[in-house]
């Protein structure tokens, strides 16, 4: 299959502190030297959120291997960890079933995807395959189906998360979603309906990561259908130290950055898709 190549530019949307950049970048950030097998400093970071939501930009590879890793390293201190992707749930059918490798690529939204988004990733169906068989590990898929009712998206994939967690409320949460739907401050989107459901466990202990870059290309759609766009973020302290090209940082609470934090990788390669 031809892909067209489009350049696309973010901005690096990072906050200003009052001390400097660098001084705060070198003393918070943690450096990730392989994201499948995190550092206990990740843990010591991490480990007091009850629910992890972490957003991407669909279509690249770099994504599912940090969620593995979390999910691996909250188990491997004896955690029980909810994994949740944004996947309606009826398309995984096959494998919910079956619980293989080939259920997986088997199952609708991998083999059938009605939408191309970049999320039927060969990255995605290997995240589940890894963590299948984990048994501190649930994997659940909390995206709306075709039938579902009509309303807000975001407000059915926050009850079908919080119906999740009713039945394991002793579980650490972790969700890979699409970066809108983890974002601070954005009206009725799902880290909204997080913090508005005051009754629930699930509103406290909240940290929204976003996966930043600074250049490199993903396999995604911009309503042309899938295409493969580089992509590429202005120059600044946070994407340009050489010591520094993977690393989890958290902000703090007074930060004007639209997440709690954000895991950097220099370099983002486009993802393969199953049904290609």
């Amino acid at each position: 299959m031809k892909y067209l190549i489009v350049v696309v530019v973010v901005l690096l949307s990072i906050p200003v502190f009052a001390q400097s950049d660098l001084e705060y970048l070198n003393k918070n950030a943690v450096v990730v030297n392989n994201p499948k097998q995190l550092s206990d400093s990740v843990y010591d970071l991490l480990s007091p959120y009850k629910s992890i939501l972490f957003g991407e930009m669909h279509g690249t590879n770099e994504s599912a291997p940090f969620v593995y890793g979390l999910a691996t390293l909250f188990a491997k201190h004896g955690d029980s960890v909810l994994v949740g992707l944004e996947i309606p749930s009826r398309s995984m059918n096959a494998f919910k079933e079956q619980n293989t490798d080939g259920s997986i690529f088997q199952s609708d939204f991998f083999a059938h995807p009605p939408y191309q988004s970049g999320k039927e990733s060969v990255a995605w169906a290997q995240l589940i395959s890894k963590l299948k068989n984990n048994a501190l590990v649930k994997l659940f898929f909390f995206d709306i189906n075709a039938d579902d009712p009509s309303g807000f998206r975001d407000s059915l994939m926050y009850q079908n998360i919080k119906n999740e967690q009713l039945k394991h409320p002793n579980y650490k949460l972790i969700t890979l979603s699409g970066n809108y739907h983890n974002r601070l401050n954005t009206a009725n989107n799902l880290y909204d309906y997080f913090i508005r459901d005051t009754s629930s466990s699930l509103s406290k202990n909240i940290c929204t990561l976003n996966m930043e870059y600074k250049e490199g290309s993903a396999n995604a759609n911009f309503k042309k259908g899938l295409e493969i766009k580089q992509l590429g973020s202005y120059p600044s302290i946070y994407n340009s130290q050489p010591n520094l090209e993977k690393y989890l940082l958290l902000f703090s609470n007074n930060a004007e950055y639209q997440y709690n934090g954000f895991y950097f990788v220099k370099t983002i390669t486009p993802a393969s898709m199953t049904g290609h």
